[in-house]
This record gives structure tokens, sequence and C-alpha cells, in this order.
């Protein structure tokens, strides 16, 4: 049986990565850190998104952890950010922060189906997934659940986020979680506090935009031709933060303000 999904949030998204100080080649061992850029529709807000491996998740069942690092209040101010910076060590001296690079832009849904929470996107720009989007694990289109952790139950040591980085959720938000250790991502306003700790699992579903197909997620089904109906009423993201910028280097992007 197919089950209706409900839309939570959807919007605008964009995956990049930091390259280590003055790494001198942007290989995979060379990155610092793997983010997610979403910008929902409606809203002026940009909220970044660490993912801890450095990658997304790929195999059924794999899972990651994330969290939101920052919440920027418009694009100017976002790219501002993602742009190279100096600064000076006392051991090292002067330090190259390298600007960060767009893998891509598409679009995301938030949705909750039956007792869970599903994260979905698809790329719009690149149009076709090369070398760079795959050591990322980002492609056309993919399916995750998605958590949001309890920061008042304490985890083993050095599991998540220190003590002090943990989200501070008003009332209304914390006691949704009761006593559990993890609940689905409803409401998404939990992504407006920095410090929110997320847990993503692949569920490896088909192709979205393949109507001949069923779309297997979890236990259930969720109708296809309701994702592809949600997905064409969001603006696309060249429209909205054009933050694309083919790079002489050899990136695919770069961000540029």
């Amino acid at each position: 049986m197919k089950k209706e999904i409900n839309v939570l949030a959807s919007g605008n998204i964009y995956f990049f990565y930091r390259p280590k100080v003055e790494s001198k080649q942007n290989q995979k061992e060379e990155v610092q850190r793997f983010f997610l850029v979403l910008h929902p529709q409606q809203s002026r807000k940009y909220h970044l998104i660490i993912i801890g491996k450095k990658h997304l998740p790929q195999e059924k069942g794999e899972n990651y952890f994330g969290f939101v690092e920052t919440i920027k209040k418009n694009k100017n101010v976002l790219l501002q950010s993602l742009t190279e910076k100096r600064y000076t060590t006392a051991t090292h001296g002067e330090r190259l922060l390298p600007d960060s690079h767009c893998l891509g832009a598409g679009k995301f849904l938030i949705a909750s189906h039956d007792n869970h929470t599903h994260f979905i996107y698809q790329l719009t720009n690149p149009k076709k997934i090369k070398s760079a989007q795959n050591e990322f694990h980002i492609k056309a289109e993919d399916d995750y659940l998605i958590s949001v952790k309890n920061p008042q139950i304490e985890t083993s040591k050095g599991v998540g986020l220190a003590e002090k980085q943990k989200a501070n959720y008003p009332n209304s938000l914390q006691k949704k979680f009761s006593d559990y250790h993890f609940i689905p991502l409803n409401p998404t306003n939990f992504l407006d506090y920095e410090g929110t700790e997320l847990l993503l699992i692949a569920t490896s579903k088909e192709n979205l935009t393949e109507r001949a197909k069923e779309i297997s997620s979890c236990l259930e089904r969720i109708c296809s031709d309701r994702l592809l109906e949600e997905f064409a009423k969001i603006t696309p993201p060249e429209a909205v933060a054009p933050i694309t910028n083919p790079a002489a280097k050899g990136d695919f992007f770069a961000a540029k303000s």
C-alpha cells in the first residue's frame, strides 16, 4: 500500500567542501569539511549542516551524524563565510584557509511518512554526475531517513558534539523527545538552532523519476507522482542563490560573493 507523505519543508540545497589548510590538491583525503547548505522556500536564511564522515551515506542502512553548524541570515553573509581566510598561529605563522567549493545545487524535501521523516533531494546542477560528485556520494537524486538527537541524553565519550556545542531548545521542542534518544525531524524548527545533531540513514531507493517503478522506502510505499509534484513547486536554485561559478583549477564550482 502506498502511503501519502506530508511535506514539512522544501527549498534549495547546495553541496560544499572546504579543502584543508593550504592543501595543494583537492583530493578526498585533503578535504577538511563536507557540508550541505539548505535554503528553505519563503526564507532568507541558509542552514549550514556539517556531515561527519566527509561524504554522504551510500549503502542501505548506513548512517552518518551531522549537525547544524550555523545559520546565515542571507546569501551575502553565507558567501562571505565560504571565502578564503588568512589567520596567524604561534607555531606556523600565517595560514590560509581555502575557499569552500560547491559540488552541486538542487532541490530538497523534508517529509513525514508514517512514523518517520525523509530527507530527499534532486540535483539540478550539474546535469551529469562526474568524479567530483561521486567522491562524496552525491547522486542525481537520493533519499535518506533523517532524525534529530536529544541533546539532554548523554552519549559515549567522543560521540557527537561537546556539551557546550549542543543545541538549547525551548521547552516546546525539547519535550517532544520525552525519553527518546532520537525522534523524527518533525517539526523542522529544530534546524533553526545551531548545534542540532542529526542522523542520516541511507534507504537505497530506486530512481525517483522512473514512474514505471514503484519507489521502495522503509517498509512502506511512497507515491512517486506526489514527490515529482512537490519538487516541481520548488524554484530552481540558480534563480534564488547563484553561487556556482566554474573555476579555472579544475573544480566544478567555486563559491563567490
